[in-house]
Order: structure tokens, then C-alpha cells, then sequence
């Protein structure tokens, strides 16, 4: 019976040894066919060119085509849910920004998503500053000199956003309850009319993307803050709202590849792996001193998968307070 008991517990251990080794290739295969990267936005602008960054250096490191599936809609929220519903095997992924991930958990009634459950975190890849901008013929000078007149005319000053619920929308209503100013929201169908309202004298403020950059550096706009938690390296000479003694005011507009959730850790960690590689090589260097972003400082899956819960547990009260809903 003893003999009997041992030829049975030698068999399983054979059997889960084969099993074990017929797994492993599984993984040290991967990707053995072209794999898929969802753009949750329209296919033009600099979301766009830095997802073109990751496919084309991804397939120079994997070997397979990347090719980049552009699914814009509802503030990305739609793309994402079609991630959700992907096989988790590795061969469709995302890069998403901060507002599918952090924000939209707030802003819709409704998701197609739980941020936290249905993604694997991969890899955060770039970091897009957001600044205070006024017109150049403003006679606000300074950030102190805006917190003063939003504090001494409720009502009065006005700011330009991309739209209800853009991140533009988000940090002025922040900075309204922490200054307790009541600031007019002119919302505008995307970032560049927005801006344009500003140089056109429409509105008096922005709290936008660098994409004000040129406009500042033109001669036409003043930068008064950088809403970062250091000076970025695309504007060194603007302060940051920590400096100027309002470091709650703060939003970063990140750039992160995600997976579905259940995709297996060896395909996470060979793809943040070589996401990281894509990210230290030149071309990617010199792309982002002509596309006015930065390198995410951290890519690891620990560090993602920390800002994308820290971030929703931030901004909700402050959208709840205000009121702010997606359009």
C-alpha cells in the first residue's frame, strides 16, 4: 500500500512538473504576434505623438508590429472600457492619462470600468506640467497679485477651460476653494480655443497645459505658476505654486500604459521593462524638448498603481464640492 501511495505522489509530481515546464514557454514567447496599443483619444495632438513614441519604440524592442488603436470618446472613458473587455494576455494595452484613471471615477455617474479592479498598472511614462497663464497686457503680475483680485471680486474674474470637467475646469475650481474666490467658468470646446479666448481678451485666466508655452514664450501670455510639485525642466524660470505658498494646488497631467486586470506579472514586468528602456533612448529625449513634456521620474508598477488611487482619493472631494460633472 506504502508502494502504491509513493507511485501515485511520484506520477503527480511528474505530471505538475510538465505542467510547470509547459507553462513557462508560454511566457518567454511573448509577444509571438502583434500586440495592440488603445489611444482613448482623437488620433491628432500630443497625446497622440507620445503614444506613437511608445508603440514605435515597443516594437523595436519586441520584435512584433505595435500598433496603435485609437478609440476617442467621453474623455477616454470609452476606450477603456474596451480595454476592460480585452483578453488579459498581454497583446492589447492602453495609454491613458490621468483623467480616465483618476478622474472620471468622480466625474461620471457612470463607468464603464472600476480604475482599481479592471487594469493592471505597466509602466507611468510621461508627465505633462499644468500652468497659470494670463494675457500679456494683464495687470495681474504675479500669482500672488491673481489670489488677491479672485479674493477682492468674487464673481469677476474669469477662466477659460477645454470644456466642463477638463482638467483646465478642475484646478480653477480648486484654486477657488482654497482661495474662497468665486471665478466664472467660460468653458471652450478643447484647449487651443480656450487659449485663444485668453489672447482675445475673452476671459483673464487659464490653468492650463504647455501648450501655453508658445504663446508665453511669443511674448503673448505671462506665466505666473507651474501647478507641479518642483520646477519643470520646459519652464524652469516659472515658480511653482509650493513656492508661492499654495503647494494643495497642484496637477500633473500624467501619461500611463495599463493592461486588463489579470494579465500575468511576467508579461507586466517584461513590459515595463521595455517601456523603460523606450523611454531612456535619444529619440525619446529629444522628442520631449519639442512636445513640452516630461519623463515620468519613477516607471515602476508600484509607484503607478499608488498615484492612480492617491489621485481619485484627491480630487473627489474636490469635485463633489464644486459640483463639476464631465461633459
Amino acid at each position: 500500500m506504502n508502494t502504491l501511495k509513493m507511485l501515485r505522489r511520484t506520477a503527480l509530481g511528474a505530471l505538475v512538473a510538465v505542467a510547470a515546464a509547459w507553462q513557462l514557454p508560454a511566457f518567454a514567447e511573448y509577444p509571438d504576434r502583434p500586440v495592440k496599443l488603445i489611444w482613448p483619444y482623437a488620433a491628432g495632438g500630443l497625446g497622440a505623438n507620445l503614444a506613437r513614441l511608445i508603440t514605435d519604440g515597443l516594437q523595436e524592442r519586441l520584435g512584433q508590429p505595435v500598433v496603435m488603436d485609437v478609440r476617442p470618446g467621453a474623455g477616454g472613458t470609452l476606450g477603456m472600457g474596451v480595454l476592460k473587455n480585452s483578453a488579459p494576455d498581454g497583446y492589447t494595452i492602453a495609454l491613458s492619462t490621468i483623467a480616465p484613471l483618476s478622474l472620471a471615477p468622480s466625474l461620471y455617474k457612470t463607468l464603464p470600468y472600476d480604475s482599481v479592479k479592471d487594469f493592471e498598472p505597466v509602466a507611468m511614462t510621461f508627465i505633462g506640467p499644468n500652468l497659470i497663464v494670463v494675457n500679456a497686457s494683464s495687470p495681474i503680475k504675479t500669482f500672488g497679485e491673481l489670489v488677491s483680485y479672485a479674493k477682492a471680486n468674487p464673481g469677476k474674474l474669469s477662466y477659460g477651460t477645454a470644456g466642463n470637467g477638463s482638467t483646465f475646469h478642475l484646478t480653477a475650481g480648486l484654486f477657488s476653494q482654497l482661495t474662497k474666490g468665486e471665478l466664472v467658468n467660460v468653458p471652450y470646446k478643447g484647449g487651443a480655443p480656450a487659449f485663444m479666448g485668453l489672447l482675445g481678451n475673452e476671459t483673464q485666466v487659464v490653468f492650463g497645459n504647455t501648450d501655453s508655452l508658445p504663446h508665453v514664450a511669443a511674448g503673448k501670455m505671462r506665466a505666473l505658476a507651474v501647478m507641479s510639485p518642483r520646477r519643470v525642466s520646459i519652464a524652469p524660470d516659472v515658480p511653482t505654486t509650493a513656492e508661492l505658498g499654495m503647494p494643495e494646488l497642484m496637477l500633473e497631467s500624467w501619461y500611463g500604459v495599463v493592461a486588463p486586470a489579470g494579465t500575468p506579472k511576467p508579461i507586466i514586468d517584461r513590459l515595463n521593462r521595455e517601456i523603460t528602456a523606450v523611454l531612456q533612448t535619444q529619440r525619446v529625449k529629444d522628442a520631449m524638448k519639442t512636445l513640452n513634456t516630461e519623463l515620468a521620474p519613477d516607471t515602476s508598477v508600484a509607484t503607478f498603481r499608488k498615484t492612480i488611487a492617491s489621485e481619485i482619493a484627491r480630487w473627489k472631494p474636490v469635485i463633489e464640492t464644486a459640483g463639476i460633472t464631465a461633459e
